[in-house]
Order: C-alpha cells, then sequence, then structure tokens
C-alpha cells in the first residue's frame, strides 16, 4: 500500500467520523426537544478567561516557563473555544513550542460537548537518523529549525462520573498522522480556599512523527498535581508536582537526543480566570 493511499484513508475515516459526530449532536439535541429553547438561551453571550497554568519549572536547567490558556465565547449550547499552549526556556530562544487551538463546540448532553475545528502546532525540528533512534549520536535539535503543522481537532470536552474533567482529541495533521491526547483533572477541596488538582495527560500517535521526536504507539504519559489556594476565587497562586514518562520509539529518541525517558518537575504558578 502506497504512503498516499494510506493518508488517502487516513483523512477519509477521520472527515467520516467527524460527520457522524456532528449529527450525532443534533439528533440527540432534537429528541430531547430543547432545539428553540436552547437558543434562546444562546441569546446571551457571555465570555470566560481562564490562565490554568502560568508556571515556572523551577527544577528544570532551562527554567521554562509553562502557558495554559483556555477561553470560549457563546451560549450554553454553542460556544467558540480558545486555547492556547506552551513552553518557553528562560535561559534559550527558539527551543520552546507552542499550540493553538480554535473549536466549535455544542453541547450534545447536560455535561458533555462535542467540539471540532483546527490546531497549529510549531516546535523544534529533530534531525534523528529514523533506523538507530537508540544511539546518541544520530539525534540533535536542528538549530533555528522548527517545524509547524496544521491539524484537524475533533473530541469532547466534559464531566465524567465523580466529577473529572475529561478532554479527548482525536488529531489529524496536514500530512494524515493521526495522534490522539487525553486530559483529565479533578479538583480535591481541602477546604473552599484550598484545592488539590491531580491531573493526568497521554499522548499517542498511530504514525511515528521523527521530525519531532514522536514514534508510533503510546508516545508518554504524564501525571501530576497541583495545590493552590485562592486568596480570591479568580487568584490561585499554586505549587505542583508532575512526572513524564516517556514510552516506546518516542524514548528511544527522546534518548537518542540526549534528554532523560522520565522527567520530574516541581513548578509554581498562578491560575486566574475572568
Amino acid at each position: 500500500m502506497s504512503v498516499v493511499t494510506h493518508r488517502a484513508r487516513v483523512m477519509c475515516s477521520s472527515l467520516v467520523i467527524a460527520a457522524l459526530l456532528l449529527v450525532q449532536p443534533a439528533r440527540v439535541h432534537a429528541q430531547a426537544g430543547g432545539a428553540a429553547h436552547g437558543m434562546d438561551l444562546d441569546r446571551v453571550i457571555r465570555t470566560f478567561i481562564l490562565a490554568e497554568q502560568l508556571e515556572v519549572h523551577a527544577n528544570q536547567p532551562e527554567r521554562p516557563i509553562d502557558v495554559e490558556l483556555v477561553s470560549w465565547i457563546g451560549g450554553d449550547y454553542r460556544r467558540l473555544y480558545l486555547r492556547v499552549q506552551g513552553e518557553q526556556s528562560t535561559l534559550m530562544s527558539g527551543g520552546g513550542e507552542m499550540q493553538g487551538d480554535a473549536l466549535y463546540g455544542r453541547l450534545i448532553t447536560p455535561f458533555w460537548s462535542f467540539v471540532a475545528g483546527g490546531r497549529v502546532d510549531t516546535r523544534p525540528r529533530t534531525v534523528i537518523a529514523p533506523v538507530d533512534f537508540g544511539d546518541p549520536s544520530t539525534g540533535r535539535r536542528e538549530p533555528g529549525g522548527r517545524l509547524t503543522r496544521g491539524m484537524l481537532a475533533i473530541g469532547f470536552i466534559g464531566l465524567a462520573p465523580g466529577w473529572f474533567e475529561v478532554e479527548p482529541t482525536l488529531l489529524v495533521s496536514d500530512k494524515g498522522d493521526v495522534s490522539l491526547e487525553v486530559e483529565s483533572s479533578f479538583d480535591l477541596l481541602f477546604t473552599q480556599r484550598l484545592i488539590v488538582q491531580p491531573w493526568i495527560e497521554v499522548n499517542a500517535a498511530v504514525q511515528a512523527v521523527p521530525e519531532i521526536g514522536v514514534g508510533s504507539g503510546l508516545n508518554d504519559v504524564e501525571i501530576g498535581a497541583r495545590m493552590r489556594y485562592e486568596i480570591r476565587r479568580k487568584f490561585a497562586p499554586y505549587v505542583g508536582v508532575s512526572m513524564l514518562r516517556r514510552t516506546g520509539a518516542t524514548a528511544a529518541m527522546a534518548h537518542g537526543l540526549g534528554e532523560r525517558r522520565s522527567v520530574g518537575t516541581i513548578t509554581a504558578g498562578l491560575r486566574i480566570w475572568r
């Protein structure tokens, strides 16, 4: 099977899935008999901006700053989500990575919204011999070289039983590479102001993309927890810890670049919303 044929099949499959998911919300909404009522509710347009992470990784050699911003505008049934997530070293330029999402979201159940849209992903380009990922002498970051990809993104935003926030997202790049990311977190209230938030993020890919150091299969699992104190409801400093574990071919590529398979991080930051 040629590469072109394979990518065409992947793109077609993704479009079919997207079409089915787009049809399903409309059917469920109509069954609930709430279409007209939902349109009435959506006449009130609101906005929300959350800096979920604005933190420095205190124990990392490059002292990177990690940023995650989430915002939406719309009503109760339909919203436009904008998300930005990135990391930038404070000691060197050009080494960071950034992702930006623009997603249309539609409520399909009381606790779940379907989202679809696009993502732009930019990060340092990796130069590595794909047949010898485990050899440290074969990999390096290309100075000044960056890889920017456009991606189709479809997924869900919602609350699982137990009030776990869950965000699974399927991504298809402009070259037909398919990947999946799943994020989940939970707010554990010790008091009304002191809150611990355990979280987990899992990334997997169907195809290897050596240019950005990603192998096929399960790429990495990162777990962590942040403890914040809400001085005000909208302003909360926090400290946190996390552990990133790379797996499979992705771990081998990281090893080839002289990076560790497992990375522990201590963070300090602010959580702000309005």
